[in-house]
């Protein structure tokens, strides 16, 4: 056997039925939401059709990660593994919170309901969970636990491990996410410097196990070894490979995204500077006027 192509991981699918209907009944509560919310009190306001598209494509992107055949060829390599997790850490989750479904949610329900979100938006636990600490420490030992640790050989042999290993990559990293893509108004916002300082701690996170699992002298997970052989592929040449791509990748996105969370910043500060110059000039501006027309004060 051969290693597959992109073209057999992307065109292979095996369709998992509760998955499926999960990902259908969020698309169609979204849409019916979105609908309602241009009948409702904000019917002048129709909802934002690109929110609608990244959410939509959030869920796309869980899809591709699970059920194409990314999910059925990384249990035979780890590159196809590594870009899998990509998927659900790096892609899907800032997707779906710019799709901002709790605004949306806030907007479409009905009166007490949207009471009881707001209030429960105001309570501890959603602090507490929405806290920027609690973003890196989620993804910070849920990146680590499962990539360093027995745990994700555990995973390769037990599909309910798997599957919460899953669970825990895109809870993880929604909350990483939130911090910087607010799903809602009452979630927890950093200011632009503060956002910068987020992701610059958070890269490392990502970067450390790219960084070990790529100068690793031997392979590091023993399910590995004959599934790489059996496609001819080099299973100590497959994991540097992974590791470089998450690495990569994650150095990547989470500079980019770093650059244009400081230049945003850089932006909105020399907003604020020219209106604060505006205000101040204006009453030297009143002043003038009144002295240069004098009868126009006491018109």
């Amino acid at each position: 056997m051969r290693a597959p192509s992109w073209i057999q991981i992307l065109g292979t699918w095996r369709l998992d039925p509760g998955l499926s209907l999960t990902l259908l009944a969020s698309a169609g509560i979204y849409l019916r939401a979105a609908g309602r919310s241009a009948r409702g009190r904000h019917r002048r306001r129709h909802w934002p059709r690109r929110r609608t598209a990244a959410f939509l494509a959030g869920l796309a992107t869980i899809a591709l990660a699970l059920e194409s055949g990314l999910d059925g060829y990384a249990e035979d390599l780890l590159s196809i593994h590594m870009v899998q997790h990509l998927l659900l850490i790096l892609v899907a989750p800032p997707l779906l919170l710019a799709g901002a479904p709790i605004t949306l949610a806030l907007r479409a329900l009905a009166p007490a309901r949207r009471r009881a979100l707001a209030t429960l938006l105001r309570g501890r636990v959603i602090a507490a969970i929405s806290h920027p600490a609690a973003g890196l420490l989620a993804i910070g030992t849920v990146m680590l636990c499962t990539h360093l640790t027995p745990l994700f050989e555990l995973a390769l042999t037990h599909p309910a491990v798997h599957v919460a290993e899953h669970i825990l990559y895109l809870g993880s990293g929604l909350l990483f996410w939130a911090v910087l893509i607010a799903p809602g108004p009452r979630v927890r916002r950093l200011d632009g410097l503060g956002e910068v300082v987020y992701m610059l701690l958070g890269m490392p996170l990502m970067s450390v196990v790219g960084v070990i699992l790529e100068t690793d002298g031997s392979p590091r997970y023993a399910e590995y070894l004959e599934s790489a052989s059996r496609l001819g592929v080099s299973a100590l040449a497959d994991q540097r490979l992974a590791g470089a791509l998450m690495w990569v990748a994650g150095t990547i996105v989470m500079g980019a995204i770093a650059l244009i969370v400081a230049w945003r910043s850089i932006a909105a500060e020399e907003r604020r500077a020219v209106a604060r110059e505006s205000y101040a000039a204006e009453p030297a501006v009143s002043v003038a006027g009144e002295c240069e027309h004098p009868e126009r004060a006491w018109a």
